[in-house]
């Protein structure tokens, strides 16, 4: 209870800092390549309106897909139409999941999963930010096809079995590491891959598995941890299985990409994913924030 108490207020803070993105132009959304997917709450929606903005200012073209509650105000639906001309809602209660579970981000992934038979897709977080005036990597990645992540640290993508070996040399209990150590008994664990990144950013082109592999990876795996499958972050392990089993797949460089964290990089940042525990600390974010309110107030004023 006190900790949802603290998040409204320091997310109801936030939103007053960059209150000022409301007033900045709508984006025109022209088509293409990528397929861009958020999953955008009520709350959320001052930082999506930042993020996106400054993502595809930065990209310059693709579709906005943009995964919503069906519970989502008229008022909320309302602001993303207005600030995207040619945005999509996609109601969450519709996406169809199988065997998987509901909640804890699954339905997203599952949507990307079946967008990324078509399409390039990208999976873009409200609670990111593009520092630096080209995001290069990002866009390579997509011209050439391959999956990427984000990680934090030096990562690299190595087999099931590996991966379970060190973390059975971690003293953790976060459910991340609790089923990297059960890797060791999937099928075909020295074959397939895996990678600790994180589903902030991350892409996904049509050589990506498909769905019915990450369905058949959620069966397993709640087999193999049983009831804490169902945990927040399962998804994230999915979603890190999926980047790691596809052709070629690209680690975003670090620290140029790199979550926001105590202690973490600040120097020659060009993205920052400002993940939800340490998210508003030091006041990086909304200062961030407003430089880039900044510059898309900048831009129609100079067209003006």
């Amino acid at each position: 209870m006190l900790y949802r108490l603290r998040r409204r207020i320091s997310v109801g803070r936030f939103n007053r800092a960059i209150r000022d993105v409301l007033a900045t132009p709508p984006a025109r959304v022209v088509g293409g390549t990528p397929t861009l997917v958020s999953m955008v709450g009520e709350e959320d929606v001052p930082m999506y309106l930042l993020s996106m903005k400054a993502f595809y200012r930065r990209l310059g073209q693709g579709r906005i897909l943009a995964i919503v509650a069906r519970a989502m105000s008229a008022d909320a639906r309302a602001t993303l139409l207005r600030h995207f001309d040619g945005i999509e809602l996609v109601t969450i209660e519709d996406i169809d999941t199988g065997p998987c579970q509901r909640g804890g981000c699954w339905e997203r992934l599952l949507f990307i999963l079946d967008q990324s038979r078509r399409d390039y897709v990208v999976q873009v977080d409200s609670d990111t930010l593009p520092l630096a005036a080209d995001i290069a990597e990002v866009k390579a990645c997509i011209e050439a096809g391959v999956a990427f992540t984000l990680v934090d640290g030096p990562r690299q993508i190595r087999s099931m079995r590996e991966v379970s070996e060190a973390a059975k040399r971690m003293q953790t209990d976060y459910i991340g590491v609790v089923c990297e150590r059960m890797f060791d008994q999937y099928p075909e664990c020295d074959r397939l891959r895996y990678v600790r990144g994180s589903a902030a950013l991350a892409g996904f082109p049509p050589s990506a598995p498909p769905r019915a592999s990450i369905e058949a990876f959620h069966v397993r795996m709640e087999s193999l941890i049983g009831p804490r499958w169902r945990e927040w972050g399962t998804e994230q392990c999915a979603s890190n299985f999926a980047v790691a089993n596809a052709p070629g797949a690209v680690l975003l460089p670090h620290p140029a990409y790199t979550s926001f964290f105590p202690g973490g990089p600040r120097q020659d940042v060009k993205f920052f994913h400002f993940m939800g525990s340490f998210r508003f600390d030091e006041g990086v974010f909304a200062a961030r924030a407003r430089e880039e309110i900044a510059a898309l107030l900048g831009d129609v004023r100079q067209r003006a």
